[in-house]
């Protein structure tokens, strides 16, 4: 492949001045004053003493005055010298990149705290906020590295601890915050008033189990219900089919259910919503689904880029990774789109080091994003593309790379692990299998179809069923991708003959060519307000390094209405270009750990009460199979969600309607 080095320059900005000339005197004003006026210089002064004021409050609360202290500046006997007793290694919860961090204490004093946070730093044992220089090795003692190291490079890291960004080093400010709430409140005036009272926790967990009188809400204990599913439905069952009448079923268990004319709502259990965000992991999944018995728990993936978390692991469906992430290090062409990873998008501790170093050791790099950003700054080319169109630059790229035959073809044509290993790939892809294009469905052909395999049987444990085995063409002959060890035909359109007849059949590469042809190139580039030069040459670079080349994507293109599509075409460049899991590509096999695993089992619950029903937000749930169907047919009242989940932003509006049904209770 050839390599285009040109490099591109954004144009210099415009010069701004400062302020606008001031107007010319009117005609006979002969004595117009050329200064400023009364009311200017009052109202300037004002500010002035103003922003004295204020910064004269920070100093005063900050420092002692500087004529009263007892040692002249620099000259005094205090250290900043401290032990590994000094230190917590922790984690930052400032965001979700959950950050190592490294907590250094002082002395409460006369405060009534057992110890105040002086600093908060990277950990200088983890890779991830010790980058570029890397980390601590695990055996080096604590109290070697409060002291630091031999290197000076280190001694940073060591003495002062790693990268923290901003957010991460406002810790104390949240800690110490003198307005932070450190015990129950209880609304005490009208809603809205802002009237508190502070409680005790006692008191607290009193009201929410037996409810308050003053506020007029119930008690978790006055409506609680849960029943298992299998039996209620079981018992439903009977009813529809008259073994057993509605007055029996509802004796049984009308008192457990929200509606036991809609016994698929649920127990009243699900009467209780949560809420929550990065520790929903053990509220959510420990303590809702299976402790409390709800099934209404979301975290903050709706209105997070959820859409582009489900395209990614659509794209992985063997693993499911929902990332779109680069190996930075080896990496000769970067495209970022839709990310800021300079100063966001988790970036600041381990991608803005590792983006630096890698444009100093020669990298290109291209941003995709509509304004420009910290990383724009810092890009060979900016493309700003306009907001919602990322899908149509994509498929602009895809045409390109197609049309001028720069996809890695060996790749492509690897049906199966077993073909990737033969050609010493790590991945593969679906390029090859084929696809009943006369199915209203469109599914993939399988050796079933074929005649050549039995029909996969569910899972005895999860009921999950698995999908069987598809086809290829190898040579012409129809193979099963899963056991075929050859490369297979790439660009199939052909009719394949099957038990019950002839059967039309293109492959997945036939059906992405034609899905990219459907439009010129000039049609994408003024649909995505990128020249049509510029989209040919980002697509040209990108192919032009073999696998050390790749997009890094993130909420960008993805918090769109489209968002789902347009991750999904985002991510095809990255399989024309065969890159999953090499050095320079995309990183599709991370190493992670569970934390529901280790001294305790945390995944299980002693008896539990298993959440089940319809969410109040209507997801992963097919209108046409609810009884609101039966009932109301088209419109829905409010829509139905059957794909999506944690749709956070549709807990209110829901209970507001009263659609499906309301809740008791809100815990956030």
């Amino acid at each position: 492949m050839n390599t285009d080095d040109r490099d591109r320059t954004a144009p210099a900005p415009e010069s701004h001045h400062d302020a606008p000339d001031a107007p010319p005197a009117g005609p006979g004003d002969t004595d117009a004053p050329t200064g400023p006026t009364r009311r200017q210089f009052l109202i300037g002064s004002a500010a002035t003493v103003g922003g004295v004021a204020a910064v004269g409050y920070m100093f005063r609360d900050g420092f002692e005055d500087p004529f009263t202290e007892p040692t002249q500046h620099g000259t005094g006997d205090f250290v900043d010298s401290y032990t590994a007793r000094d230190v917590i290694h922790s984690m930052c919860m400032q965001c979700n990149t959950f950050c190592t961090i490294k907590v250094r204490l002082v002395d409460g004093g006369d405060t009534g705290a057992t110890a105040l946070v002086r600093k908060v730093a990277g950990n200088p044992y983890s890779p991830l906020t010790t980058q570029p220089v890397g980390p601590l090795p695990y055996d080096t003692p604590l109290e070697t590295a409060v002291l630091g190291t031999a290197t000076m490079s280190r001694d940073s890291r060591s003495r002062s601890g790693g990268i923290a960004c901003l957010k991460g080093q406002a810790g104390p400010q949240i800690v110490h915050d003198r307005k932070r709430i450190r015990k129950p409140m209880k609304r005490v005036g009208d809603r809205g008033s802002g009237k508190w009272r502070t409680i005790t926790w006692e008191e607290a967990l009193s009201i929410i189990l037996d409810g308050d009188q003053e506020l007029g809400t119930p008690g978790l204990t006055s409506w609680y219900k849960h029943a298992p599913q299998d039996a209620v439905m079981a018992d439903w069952e009977a009813v529809q089919n008259g073994a057993t009448s509605q007055q029996e079923f509802e004796a049984t268990w009308g008192d457990a259910l929200i509606d036991p004319q809609r016994p698929e709502l649920g127990p009243k259990s699900n009467l209780l919503a949560i809420l929550g965000g990065d520790r929903m992991a053990m509220i959510g999944q420990r303590w809702a689904l299976q402790s409390f018995g709800t099934i209404n728990q979301f975290n903050h993936g709706g209105t997070c880029g959820v859409t582009g978390v489900v395209a990614n692991a659509r794209s992985h469906p063997t693993t499911g990774y929902q990332r779109m992430y680069m190996d930075i290090d080896h990496c000769r062409y970067l495209v970022v789109w839709g990310s800021e990873p300079l100063t966001a998008q988790k970036g600041p501790t381990w991608l803005a080091p590792r983006i630096g170093r890698a444009r100093e050791n020669g990298m290109k790099m291209a941003v995709i994003d509509p304004r420009m950003s910290k990383t724009g700054e810092k890009a060979d080319q900016w493309l700003p593309v306009k907001p919602g169109y990322d899908a149509q630059l994509a498929w602009g790229m895809i045409r390109y790379i197609i049309e001028n035959k720069r996809y890695d073809e060996q790749y492509l044509r690897a049906s199966g692990e077993r073909a990737a290993a033969g050609i010493g790939e790590p991945t593969w892809s679906d390029a090859t299998h084929l696809v009943k294009v006369d199915d209203p469905k469109r599914g993939k052909l399988s050796m079933v179809d074929l005649g050549r395999a039995e029909e996969p049987q569910p899972d005895p444990e999860t009921g999950t069923k698995p999908d069987p085995e598809s086809v290829c063409l190898v040579g012409g002959e129809p193979t099963g991708a899963d056991t075929a060890t050859g490369l297979a035909d790439l660009d199939v359109d052909t009719t394949i003959e099957t038990p019950d007849g002839s059967m039309r059949v293109k492959s997945v590469f036939r059906l992405l060519t034609e899905r990219a042809m459907a439009k010129e190139m000039d049609e994408y580039a003024d649909e995505s307000g990128i020249a049509r030069a510029q989209i040919e040459d980002v697509a040209h670079q990108l192919t032009a390094h073999g696998k050390q080349a790749g997009i890094m994507s993130y909420r960008g293109a993805a918090m769109h209405a489209n968002g789902f599509d347009a991750i999904r075409a985002i991510g095809y460049l990255n399989f024309l270009i065969g890159n999953h899991d090499w050095k320079g590509g995309h990183i599709g096999a991370q190493k992670g750990y569970s934390p529901y695993e280790g001294r305790y089992d945390l995944r299980k619950v002693n008896e539990p009460r298993a959440a089940w029903g319809t969410p109040v937000t209507r997801e992963k749930t097919k209108y046409e199979d609810t009884s609101y169907f039966e009932q109301d047919g088209y419109p829905a009242k409010r829509r139905w969600y059957q794909f999506p989940g944690n749709l956070c932003h549709e807990v209110i509006p829901s209970v507001e309607a009263e659609y499906p049904y309301t809740l008791n209770a809100l815990f956030i």
